[in-house]
């Protein structure tokens, strides 16, 4: 018996060995994971008078679809050519020729941030003559913190020509429903050249007098030196900068912007008077009927009495009316009245009353 017991003592343990040697097991060996951002698509080139903006997306997605957290540094470079030569070219030729220019590290990357993308300077010394004889194409690349890149980006090509500089003597003038703005159409070029070559004008605006978005207002150049506003809203302050479009065939050639102009818009204009009024008297009760007026920022009506022979009128309610209609149970029987009705905006403006006479019976 002790002897059974022992060989099921030693089967258990050796069952038990088994398991944990099969609980040990090392699977086989993965090679490391590679964190690679992918190259960009959207490069874009844009003259600014003498100089050139770059503006591309921030890196999110690394070449095996997970998010970029790795990133080491921007690379860009700039390549001077023929200005007539927009080809593609390869990228061991591109970079057999091109200069980088600049390295933004990941940590400067969010003081180049503008309307959610990255925006850079080409601020790298040009001869003024040779920038307009000349085509640029640029390039950028992401590298890790292993200085590791899956490549170049798209290339972007401008090919720059002389323009005016930013316009002046930019104004304002301020309706119920848009911003007029308006600015002296420049003479010349700013190289000296005339006449100025003007394609249009770009209208921008920002709450911040430091940053102007990347995309104007317009959704094309504007044809002449003013521009209507109609999407503003009152009680905030906007920064307007305008910048003259030097060319059709290469519409993101751009003057420098203007001085920003500041414009706090306040609503003083007080709405119309309301429409169709009308009185309903009916066993001494007066009932008033009316139509509002177009305004979109109507936040009721006040409406007054006045007794025949009397010069003051008074106000019947002190809330202000909400509906279109009021009733007046509180009218004397033979007795004359005029009525006035005017509509009150968001802002507290009162506008024209509309009137009506009325003989209670």
């Amino acid at each position: 018996m002790v002897v059974r017991h022992f060989y099921i003592l030693t089967l258990l343990l050796c069952l038990c060995l088994l398991g944990l040697e099969g609980c040990a097991k090392i699977g086989e060996p993965q090679p490391p994971q590679v964190l690679v951002p992918k190259p960009a698509a959207d490069l874009a080139a844009r003259q600014f008078s003498d100089r050139i903006l770059l503006t591309v997306s921030e890196p999110v997605a690394n070449t095996n679809g997970s998010r970029v957290t790795t990133l080491d540094r921007v690379e860009i470079f700039r390549l001077a050519g023929d200005r007539q030569d927009a080809g593609l070219l390869q990228e061991e030729a591109f970079l057999a020729r091109a200069e980088q220019i600049q390295s933004i590290y990941a940590r400067e990357l969010p003081g180049h941030l503008r309307d959610g993308a990255l925006a850079f300077w080409d601020l790298q010394p040009v001869d003024h003559a040779s920038f307009y004889a000349q085509g640029f194409r640029y390039a950028v690349r992401f590298v890790n913190r292993k200085n590791q890149t899956a490549g170049l980006s798209n290339q972007a090509f401008v090919a720059p020509v002389p323009i005016p500089a930013a316009p002046e003597g930019l104004s304002c003038e301020l309706f119920h429903d848009r911003i007029r703005l308006s600015w002296k159409a420049p003479e010349k070029n700013a190289d000296g050249s005339a006449p100025a070559r003007i394609a249009g004008y770009n209208v921008y605006r920002s709450e911040d007098p430091k940053t102007l978005p990347v995309t104007p207002l317009n959704p094309a150049p504007v044809p002449t030196p003013d521009f209507e506003d109609r999407s503003f809203e009152f009680d905030k302050t906007y920064y307007y900068a305008v910048s003259v479009v030097g060319s059709r065939e290469n519409p993101y050639a751009e003057s420098l912007t203007s001085d920003p102009l500041p414009v706090s818009p306040v609503d003083k204009f007080p709405p119309g008077a309301p429409k169709n009024l009308d009185a309903v008297v009916e066993k001494g009760i007066v009932t008033l009927l009316w139509s509002p007026p177009d305004d979109a920022d109507l936040a009721g009506y006040r409406v007054y009495r006045k007794e025949e022979g009397s010069a003051a009128r008074a106000l019947l309610q002190a809330q202000l009316v909400t509906t279109w209609s009021f009733r007046d149970d509180h009218a004397v029987p033979g007795k004359k009245y005029e009525y006035s009705v005017a509509a009150v905006d968001t802002h507290g403006n009162e506008g024209q009353a509309s009137t009506v006479a009325v003989e209670v019976k």
